[in-house]
């Protein structure tokens, strides 16, 4: 019975090691698989199908081929839009803020009545203000000066 060879490309018999295009990997090359596609092996052992233009011969005198660097678009600055809303809003959300940062914050505010603004606040539908003349109901606490002042808001 005669041995069958298969007949690869010239170029693909005079090399064994191949450079992968896409990685830089180093691929040794078992056989050709089909118009497109070989059959290669990694350093580890992986056997892998890669395309035959992906496949650059590796020459040791050479060495392996060099990186190619990405091509550097031109990028036009936007300006920055100007903020309706300030990024550093130092106001305090009174729905969402617990009972020792509304008495860190908010002058003439102690921590009794933080907490009572919290009560208030969950005892309310949906757990939350829905408007700020709900305050009112806290007394000895000036909430015309504080919106005034523009420290508190509700969201």
């Amino acid at each position: 019975m005669p041995i069958m060879k298969e007949v690869y490309p010239k170029n693909m018999a005079d090399h064994k090691l191949y450079q992968d295009s896409k990685t830089g990997k180093l691929v040794e090359f078992v056989s050709k698989h089909d118009k497109e596609f070989a059959m290669v092996k990694d350093a580890a052992g992986l056997v892998t199908f890669m395309t035959l233009e992906q496949l650059v011969p590796y020459d040791k005198d050479k060495g392996r081929m060099a990186k190619i660097v990405a091509p550097e678009l031109e990028v036009i600055e936007e300006e920055i839009p100007s903020a309706v809303v300030p990024i550093e809003d130092t106001r305090l959300n009174l729905n969402s803020a617990p009972a020792e940062q509304i008495a860190k914050r908010l002058p003439g505010v102690g921590f009794a009545t933080a907490k009572k603004i919290v009560e208030l606040r969950m005892s309310l539908s949906g757990e939350r203000f829905a408007n700020l003349k709900q305050l009112e109901n806290i007394p000895r606490v000036n909430w015309d000066q504080l919106i005034e002042e523009d420290l508190i808001f509700i969201s």
